[in-house]
């Protein structure tokens, strides 16, 4: 029994890249807002380049634009998120990580399973994701800012002018993932927040509930 109970929590404690998408749900991001509304944008983009007249110069310099816009932004948020994560990890109340642990406990002797992953895991993994997107994004724009650079071309132009459309949409993509993730996180730090005062405001009950209980001393 104890070598099961070792495993199991073995099991909720996974290290590593694969430890951080396990914890974050797997493909489940595939489902989130944040995801398929950014591949609707960069769906949208790639169509539209392909349909318009749009000449190679114009798709060219708005790749620039979407290249040079993403690079500047996306130092900024990756260290937004870095501090996020920091404050959470860091600085989290400790009562509040006892809170989230034991309320999924709880949950799963009532479910008559094993627990699973907890709150917290769950927050520090979705700002953990945030971050590896981020600085994917950063350098596959950098990358690209490199190739540029190099005014790497193919000799038809019709691959050039799908290659252009393709990297283009997929540019809009990370940067429009990158800052819905943003918003995300946002939601996520008032979530916490929330948590967390109602464990101080909990206590703060039971604290004003115990005095009025006690008998008042008689005065002399």
């Amino acid at each position: 029994m104890k070598n099961k109970e070792k495993d199991n929590v073995e099991k909720l404690h996974p290290y590593g890249f694969r430890g951080l998408i396990e914890v974050y749900g797997g493909w489940t991001f595939l489902k989130k807002p944040s995801f398929y509304l950014s591949f609707i944008f960069s769906i949208s983009v790639f169509v539209f380049c392909i349909v318009s007249d749009s000449s190679e110069k114009e798709v060219y310099e708005l790749i620039n634009d979407v290249v040079e816009t993403g690079i500047s932004l996306d130092g900024g948020l990756i260290g937004l998120t870095l501090a996020g994560l920091t404050l959470i990890v860091t600085f989290g109340s400790e009562k509040l990580l006892k809170r989230m642990v034991k309320l999924e406990v709880e949950k799963s002797f009532e479910e008559k399973r094993l627990p699973t992953f907890s709150g917290y895991q769950t927050a520090v993994s979705k700002f953990s994701f945030a971050v590896f997107v981020q600085v994917l994004t950063l350098v596959i724009l950098f990358v690209y800012k490199l190739i540029l650079g190099f005014s790497f071309s193919f000799e038809w132009n019709t691959l050039n002018g799908i290659f252009n459309a393709f990297y283009l949409s997929l540019a809009v993509f990370l940067v429009f993932f990158s800052l819905f993730l943003v918003v995300q996180m946002t939601l996520n730090i008032f979530t916490i927040s929330q948590m967390n005062h109602s464990v101080y405001f909990k206590e703060s009950v039971d604290e004003v509930l115990e005095s009025a209980k006690k008998p008042e001393e008689p005065s002399k």
